[in-house]
């Protein structure tokens, strides 16, 4: 029994189910360093070879070639052989997993932000009615 409360029917509805499992911890550890997210968005707008993305970043190649690595073993990344080199692209399908993820999220506080509102506002109209009629 997982420990994370879900409502999986939810996340089943969203196709989510896939990065609530524990399977998907990688990408997520892939998103947390700060250089691979760099290396994403810059691979979003041009796929390319590690070099490539070295020299744009102003980090070493064998750095580059480390982090993409751990970028296509999480799938956020693909390499294809081009020629004589591994041309990187981000994979636009687990961006928008993560997003559709995201948004869950997003939408379960829009949710319980709402019933605090709904519920403040309840407890002013009777906090102000009981006031009214103490007034009479």
């Amino acid at each position: 029994m997982s420990d994370v409360p879900t409502d999986s029917r939810e996340a089943e509805g969203e196709g989510l189910l896939g990065l609530l499992a524990p399977e998907a911890d990688g990408v997520f550890a892939a998103l947390a360093d700060r250089t691979r997210r760099h290396i994403l968005v810059r691979l979003a707008d041009r796929p390319d070879d590690a070099g490539a993305v070295a020299a744009d970043l102003g980090i070493s190649r064998q750095a580059v070639a480390k982090h993409l690595r751990i970028l296509v073993e999480s799938g956020l990344v693909t390499a294809s052989p081009q020629q004589r080199r591994q041309v990187y692209a981000v994979r636009p399908d687990r961006i928008r997993e993560i997003s559709d993820l995201l948004g869950a999220v997003s939408r379960g506080w829009d949710r319980r932000l709402a019933l605090v509102k709904q519920r403040a506002e309840h407890a002013q109209r009777t906090e102000h009615a009981e006031h009214s009629r103490r007034a009479e």
